[in-house]
């Protein structure tokens, strides 16, 4: 028989707790002295106390725990049930990264300088990529779309095979309220990898371009704004989609250290 600290301990609960769940009747000793009032508990219920506190952590109140405890619920149910709320936990802690990356990217906005390097003044080569693109309704969903996009089209190209033959692209083309993305690879004339589509993006007679080396992707928005200033001091203005020229990613390999990406803008 184990005390009720020992079993306290090896169930992962407070003895206050036990006591409580003795008192709800979903938890009893196994013994109580009757002289001393000491509860003693076995080691067999110990998987009834598992389960007892995996369905309160997924929220169910005690007197439907008990209920739950004592209609016989499998522990194969309980995995069950504690998987999804894995999985609703995960999604929810990916959706707070998120939103702690972008305040942070807004600190860093109004806290330092530019994150770019000298820009120039260039024309853009037309390029012809191996692709997918996306529409975007929410400017704050930009970022988080382009990651997986890319994960599918490089996932297509090997998959097919194919050599790579320049660094990869994303462009940003505004229509109206929405935003149209396309990344790409470039794989010379090699075939169309399954999935994907052949994307040319036109040549530009004349662009401002910067350079964002940075171990992350939390200043890109404000390399961007820095950008379309710089079109503005030079008395021009943005005239067609913008670039960015991935030249390298931590995803490189495992001497990649972080991202060197060209920020172009079309301009007139």
């Amino acid at each position: 028989m184990l005390s009720i600290g020992d079993f306290a301990r090896l169930a992962g609960v407070s003895v206050r707790m036990l006591r409580h769940y003795d008192r709800l009747g979903i938890l009893v000793p196994a013994r109580v002295d009757e002289w001393t009032g000491y509860r003693s508990y076995s080691a067999d219920q110990l998987p009834r106390a598992n389960r007892l506190v995996a369905l309160k952590d997924l929220g169910f109140p005690l007197e439907q725990v008990g209920s739950l405890l004592d209609d016989g619920m499998p522990p194969e149910r309980v995995r069950a049930l504690l998987e999804a709320r894995r999985d609703e936990l995960r999604a929810q802690v990916a959706a707070d990264t998120r939103r702690l990356a972008g305040v942070e990217a807004r600190l860093r906005l109004i806290e330092r300088g530019s994150p770019m390097t000298e820009y120039t003044e260039t024309p853009l080569p037309e390029l012809s990529l191996v692709g997918t693109t996306a529409t975007v309704a929410e400017m704050d969903e930009i970022e988080a779309e382009i990651g997986p996009m890319f994960d599918r089209v490089n996932a297509a190209i090997a998959q097919a095979g194919a050599a790579y033959t320049g660094p990869g692209v994303a462009t940003y083309d505004a229509q109206g309220e929405r935003m149209l993305v396309t990344v790409g690879e470039q794989i010379g004339d090699a075939a169309v990898p399954a999935g994907l589509a052949r994307v040319r993006v036109p040549s530009a007679a004349r662009a401002v371009t910067g350079r964002l080396e940075a171990p992350d992707l939390a200043g890109i928005q404000a390399a961007w704004q820095d950008l379309v200033a710089e079109v503005e001091r030079r008395g021009l203005r943005a005239s067609g989609p913008g670039r960015e020229v991935y030249h390298a990613t931590p995803h490189d390999g495992p001497d990649a250290a972080g991202w060197v990406i060209d920020l172009q803008q079309p301009v007139a």
